[in-house]
């Protein structure tokens, strides 16, 4: 049994903005599934409080950013019943944005003295847990948001737990202007091109990678790919000279809460064995938007954030062809205000085939994922992806581009073919993708047999958890 401390700035269901919320909800339940002693940490964000069972210890930390009291929030999460420290100080949470944006979706100002006295938190509890009675063996950080905890437990010059970081998505770094620098009582030590010094800023991501035991990425290809200067985003040096110490682990899905025999937010139940019956979900979603509801016409789905990373733009341009041959699109995310207001106008010129819904919602995401044919996925670059995990499950076909996670989880050849697969980061490319797709869901055998297949895989939680253990034993040893 070890003690493990899993620092992460959103745990589903508390808060989510994306799938480090989900994988911070899921992994530590799994880990204590099979025995280990995991507690979380987080921001004690605006309304949090409400979403945990009552607190039951809080320690004061002190001031040491000058911005109001640290306090030290023991509690558990009604959910799965973890305990959870929450960091409390109003004046750096309680605020009515989002966690790293305000309502206006701009970054916050001080977002950097915000993370960096989370982080101090993390570290104190990292280094001084015997003092609430509670030593962790090791500190599991995840993303920039944590990655100052690092730094810190660095910059006291004292033996310490050994650290992992998990880097989610290697574009946000968290990087600042050095004249914000002195905020954040960290050694001018650190502020080298070995340290956390990057191209004249300093980055709460490049802390938690140099001053890390051990880096895991979310995908054994997207471990690779980082290692490149075309997916390094400015990081790729840093990883090359630490590959010793790099990882790709894929994420797993909690089919407790992702599975069609017994999701509860969905219009029919189905099974491998009942696959039939997912029909009633793709006509009460056509019903719900308004759209034509014709079982015979494909219908595209899109769960996502709206930028061009996710390759958004690409079916902006492609899928017109596709409206012209009768299919069907429902969207469902938000980002970038340019690819919203296309999305939208899209639907304005295809009122009975196409339905937008920007914003973000939990249940209907799953009334989405049930009810749809195929799922795209046009990735410029992606980590892990979990929205084609969830698709897979629900014999939702994949249509994806060969990078990342998607690579590792997506097959158009071979004998567990589960999707739809193309190379090229081009409206060309996913076009003649969507064509395939199309073709295959007009012969019913060859579209119900890819069905059987992603239904068939198992990504579960479980699998990947003894990869994770043995990791953490590693490091402990």
């Amino acid at each position: 049994m070890m003690r493990i401390l899993f620092a992460a700035s959103e745990i589903y269901p508390l808060i989510k903005t994306g799938g480090l919320a989900d994988v911070a909800g899921a992994l530590p339940a799994a880990l204590r599934a099979k025995g280990h002693d995991v507690k979380l940490i987080m921001p004690a964000y605006k309304g949090i409080l409400e979403k945990v069972e009552p607190i039951h210890n809080s320690t004061n930390l002190g001031d040491p950013f000058g911005v109001g009291d640290l306090i030290l929030l023991e509690t558990r999460t009604t959910e799965d019943d973890i305990p959870i420290f929450l960091v409390q100080c109003q004046t750096l949470f309680e605020r009515d944005g989002g966690p790293y944006v305000d309502q206006n979706g701009v970054d916050y100002p001080d977002n950097h003295i915000r993370f960096g006295a989370f982080s101090w938190a993390i570290a104190m509890l990292a280094q001084h847990g015997n003092l609430l009675g509670w030593q962790a063996d090791v500190l599991h950080l995840n993303d920039w948001q944590t990655g100052f905890a690092a730094a810190y437990l660095e910059s006291w010059k004292m033996n310490h737990i050994p650290i992992v970081t998990t880097v989610h998505n290697l574009r946000y770094n968290g990087s600042f202007d050095m004249n914000q620098f002195p905020d954040m009582r960290l050694s001018g030590e650190l502020l080298d091109i070995h340290g956390i010094e990057f191209y004249g800023r300093f980055s709460g991501l490049k802390a938690g990678l140099v001053y890390a035991d051990s880096i895991t990425t979310v995908s054994p290809t997207y471990a690779k790919e980082i290692l490149t200067s075309e997916y390094g985003d400015g990081l790729d040096g840093t990883l090359r000279a630490m590959r010793y110490k790099l990882h790709g682990i894929l994420n797993g899905v909690d089919y407790e809460l992702w599975s069609p025999e017994k999701d509860p937010l969905i219009k029919q139940n189905y099974s491998i064995d009942s696959i039939e019956k997912k029909l009633d979900n793709k006509l009460a979603l056509l019903k719900e938007n308004g759209l034509s509801e014709d079982p015979t016409k494909l219908v595209f789905g899109i769960v996502s954030r709206l930028t061009e990373q996710k390759g958004l733009d690409l079916i902006l341009s492609a899928i017109p062809s596709m409206l012209e041959k009768g299919v069907r699109l429902i969207v469902l995310g938000s980002g970038d205000k340019v690819l919203e207001e296309a999305y939208n106008e899209l639907q304005r010129q295809y009122p009975h085939q196409v339905a937008i819904r920007i914003g973000y919602d939990e249940a209907y995401s799953h009334r989405l994922q049930a009810g749809i044919d195929s799922l795209l996925i046009p990735s410029r670059f992606e980590p892990c992806g979990l929205t084609q995990l969830y698709a897979l499950k629900y014999g939702t076909l994949p249509l994806v581009r060969k990078t990342g996670g998607l690579a590792d989880t997506v097959f158009e050849q071979g004998d567990l073919h589960n999707g739809f697969v193309f190379d090229h980061a081009d409206a060309n490319s996913l076009y003649e993708a969507m064509e395939r797709c199309l073709a295959c869901f007009d012969d019913i055998n060859a579209w119900q047999q890819k069905q059987k297949n992603a239904m068939s895989y198992d990504f579960s939680w479980e699998k990947t958890t003894e990869k994770w253990a043995q990791l953490y034993r590693n490091l402990i040893q």
